[in-house]
């Protein structure tokens, strides 16, 4: 009985002594990794330290700043660079952080600040565009694309909105094509619409104003657009949409109460044919963008900015 106790003792002795050797032989190759800066060779060596001794306290610690800055360098590859600097920072307040991890985020972070910052300057860039092709400033919006496009420090976050830009330089053209459309044949609607002016209504000038009013108050929303976050923009041109498309129904309801039975009539008929309209002009943008992000950005863009026109054609054109 005592001998077999003895080699029981003696056993669980060599399997502790396995354990301890297996642990430190993982951590002497995970810092080691660590130093040649092979993080995730490093990781997976912590982790195996972890599998022998899952409560010893410098492999938890480490375990968990290798993975911290593996979501940094996600980040920075995604181009979220405010998510990146968090991360970077984070780490760097904690006193206990490898050396070699330390030094590496160090060198990172710099990177990481010049990236945030020109991806503010590519978004007040973009929102300038957005500007100048409202305004029907097409030169400067060209020359402001070019820019972006040439500019050395831009080109490391310029892939981040590249879609967006994408779609600025399709609006671009298409209001080319329509400016020398109007130069080449004057389109009688147009001139309708100056007579119109001249001969405003009391109702009239009062809805152009409600409607100049809604596009003034979508400021409030640029916010959304600041980071190039497609969740954020979607969020933006929904709520856009939503309010001309609030506008739109309130200008309809009226007009059913000024025009006569059968212009209103006709109106249904050419209000139901714009529906199919704004539909498939939305479908046909966003098709473009099939399978990507931009897709479903680009359906209800298209329809916020249809939908804006309408009102003001339904009111220089209907209303008395």
């Amino acid at each position: 009985m005592i001998k077999r106790i003895g080699a029981v003792t003696v056993l669980a002795g060599m399997l502790v002594g396995c354990s301890n050797g297996t642990f430190d032989k993982a951590m002497e190759q995970g810092k080691l990794a660590l130093a040649n800066g092979e993080y995730d060779k490093a990781l997976s060596s912590i982790e195996l330290a972890l599998d022998e001794k899952p409560d010893e306290q410098e492999a938890i610690s480490m375990k968990v700043d290798l993975i911290a800055f593996r979501l940094m360098k996600k980040d920075m590859k995604n181009g979220d660079w405010e998510s990146a600097l968090k991360q970077a920072e984070a780490l760097l307040q904690k006193e206990e952080l490898a050396i070699g991890l330390r030094q590496k985020v160090e060198e990172q972070i710099d990177t990481v600040k010049v990236n945030l910052e020109t991806s503010a300057k590519v978004v007040a860039h973009l929102a300038d565009i957005e500007k100048s092709v409202k305004a029907g400033e097409m030169k400067e919006a060209r020359t402001t694309i070019e820019e972006l496009q040439k500019g050395q420090e831009t080109q490391m976050v310029i892939d981040k909105f590249s879609e967006q830009l994408a779609i600025l330089e399709k609006r671009l053209e298409t209001e080319v094509r329509k400016q020398q459309a109007t130069v080449v044949t004057p389109n009688k609607s147009a001139v309708i619409q100056q007579d119109v002016i001249h001969t405003a209504s009391d109702k009239q000038q009062q809805y152009r104003n409600k409607l100049d009013a809604i596009e003034r108050g979508l400021a409030d929303l640029n916010y959304l657009y600041v980071n190039g976050v497609t969740v954020d923009m979607k969020e933006a041109e929904s709520e856009r949409y939503r309010r001309w498309d609030v506008a739109l129904n309130e200008i309809y309801s009226l007009l059913k109460k000024q025009l006569s039975a059968n212009d209103m009539n006709q109106l249904r008929e050419k209000q139901r044919e714009w529906i199919k309209y704004r539909d498939q002009s939305a479908g046909t943008n966003a098709a473009e963008f099939e399978g990507g992000t931009f897709e479903s950005l680009t359906y209800i863009s298209t329809q916020a900015e249809l939908t804006k026109e309408r009102c003001y054609e339904l009111v220089n054109h209907y209303m008395n």
